[in-house]
């Protein structure tokens, strides 16, 4: 509900500047230029000039420009001028191993959907083998086939915001996609300039909260390339994405990507956890301050550098691994009311279980829980002869969050499912070494960061996957043109086929792998686009 506000106050904001800009270009004296791409009563323009448009059309804001096409053409005269043979040639060798990783890119990504639709389909076609009378159809008897089978979670899993991964993640991962597609139009761009194709404008678009980048070429001029050089500029875009997530992958392996970290941030982790967000309306707010250094859950340390101690143990069944319990009064505490043990009352105070005797009470558990001078026990021995040794009952579902805090160590509690603190409360491994810092810095970057390798990587096989208005059907097309040579459009006959009355049989082989070609070029696309919307629609019946 929260995004769907921010969304519509930010398309009536784009809306807005558009009104208010139209309405002052429509006052003014002398008439504005309005560009190729002015026809049309459905869109309107908030700001036009010689070489950018700007159109908004409802939920869809795109911005286009040919500022750049200068630079392009001067980097094609350079290419093709012979003082740049040198670079010519390295660029051609580049883009030609392009060519190369986009046909293994192709076969990898059809496999990888092949792969996941079987994965995804293992689990339903043992439930409908699986006989009804040992298993009956109910959402238990899933369970149970869940449990005998491979887990369903293992497959490729949508970064769904809100779903699979936080909803605060999005505006990173739109970040993450929309560079990593600048990326990969640089591809085209730089690859066409080989071939002396220009480009007629290149921008950015905005459609409902997803952006997208493109540069767009002359159709004919690239449909008159030979196949091999318009299946290298094809790929050229999913090649960057594949050298970029690379080049990612070596920074992070070098370690160059923690040099900000070594210099302003100081890692903590063999210490705890630190507090960098928090959901607004989580009852945390207020009691566990941004910043806080958490040391530990209960009785458990979080001082691990390699462990995620924070996820293991707020994700578990248990409710809790207390290893040591307090030192009541016994004879209060004999004394005391059972009714918060029941879970149909409602009480302020929690239900304890004793060590020795397995006998519940109820106690205030703020005073005996956050107190560090009380006396902590393994049992009745190692309390006085008027004490008790007692521990919280699993059904109170109390945790201890010990955090440090200017010097000094305090408790603080909280009382239901674990998983609550996990889901409402971000923690990360670096504090600010200065207080101008902002926490939340390092953890965000760190974020980008992930989240770019992913998206350049998705892309690359995305991209390559033969589907309709994507790289890869204009690419598995080129290979076929490759494959089945295209005809020229001129007849070429041989005389000594002509006096051997062969020409008819040559005719009938090529009209044969015309149609084959034609086949295969109309049914790869749209056995890939079954498959991907089969992929897409197990994959969502799968997430837990």
């Amino acid at each position: 509900m929260n995004l769907a506000l921010v969304l519509l106050l930010v398309w009536t904001i784009i809306h807005g500047a558009n009104y208010f800009l139209h309405l002052k270009n429509a006052r003014s004296i002398l008439p504005t230029s309005r560009g190729p791409h002015s026809l049309g009563r459905r869109r309107n323009y908030f700001w036009d000039s010689r070489t950018t448009q700007v159109i908004l059309n409802k939920f869809h804001l795109r911005v286009q420009t040919s500022a750049w096409n200068s630079r392009h053409d001067i980097l094609a005269k350079a290419v093709a001028a012979r003082p740049g043979a040198r670079l010519r040639s390295a660029l051609a060798y580049f883009y030609n191993v392009g060519w190369v990783v986009g046909v293994l890119g192709t076969i990898t990504a059809l496999g990888l959907l092949v792969w996941n639709c079987g994965h995804a389909l293992v689990p339903f076609i043992h439930a409908a083998l699986t006989p009804s009378a040992a298993a009956p159809l109910s959402r238990r008897g899933l369970e149970i086939v869940e449990k005998t089978v491979a887990p369903r979670g293992t497959g490729i899993q949508p970064i769904i915001p809100g779903w699979t991964v936080p909803l605060n993640h999005l505006p990173v991962i739109l970040l993450a996609v929309f560079f990593s597609q600048i990326v990969h139009e640089l591809g085209h761009a730089l690859s066409a300039a080989l071939d002396a194709i220009p480009i007629m404008s290149a921008g950015a678009s905005f459609t409902v909260v997803i952006p997208a980048a493109f540069v767009s070429f002359p159709s004919t001029t690239l449909e008159a390339l030979k196949p091999f050089a318009r299946s290298r500029i094809i790929a050229a875009g999913p090649f960057h994405n594949f050298v970029f997530w690379t080049l990612l992958v070596l920074v992070d392996r070098a370690g160059m990507g923690d040099f900000l970290t070594r210099t302003v941030y100081r890692d903590v982790s063999h210490i705890g956890r630190v507090v960098v967000g928090m959901d607004g309306d989580s009852d945390l707010w207020g009691h566990l301050p941004l910043g806080s250094l958490i040391t530990k859950l209960d009785d458990t340390p979080l001082g691990s550098v390699n462990d995620d101690i924070w996820t293991a143990y707020l994700t578990s069944s248990r409710s809790s691994s207390l290893s040591l319990g307090w030192c009541v009064d016994r004879a209060a505490y004999l004394a005391s009311s059972r009714s918060c043990c029941d879970s149909n009352v409602i009480s302020l105070l929690s239900c304890f279980v004793a060590v020795s005797s397995a006998e519940n009470g109820c106690l205030d558990a703020i005073p005996a829980l956050t107190d560090e001078q009380e006396q902590r026990c393994a049992s009745d021995a190692g309390c006085s002869d008027a004490s008790l040794c007692v521990r919280p009952d699993e059904s109170a579902q109390i945790l201890r969050l010990t955090i440090h805090t200017e010097g000094k160590d305090r408790v603080i509690l909280w009382s239901g499912p674990l998983v609550e603190v996990h889901e409402q409360v971000e923690i990360g491994k670096f504090l600010p070494r200065f207080w101008l810092l902002p926490l939340w810095r390092y953890s965000s970057t760190r974020l980008f960061w992930d989240y770019l390798k992913m998206a350049t990587l998705s892309l690359y096989f995305f991209n390559l996957l033969p589907l309709p208005y994507l790289d890869g059907a204009q690419f598995v097309q080129a290979l076929l043109d490759m494959v089945f040579k295209a005809d020229t459009g001129f007849d070429q006959y041989d005389i000594d086929a002509l006096e051997a009355a062969s020409t008819a049989s040559h005719g009938t082989q090529r009209r044969d792998r015309g149609r084959w070609k034609e086949r295969l070029g109309k049914g790869i696309p749209i056995a890939t686009t079954c498959l991907f919307v089969l992929s897409v629609l197990l994959a969502l019946t799968n997430i837990r």
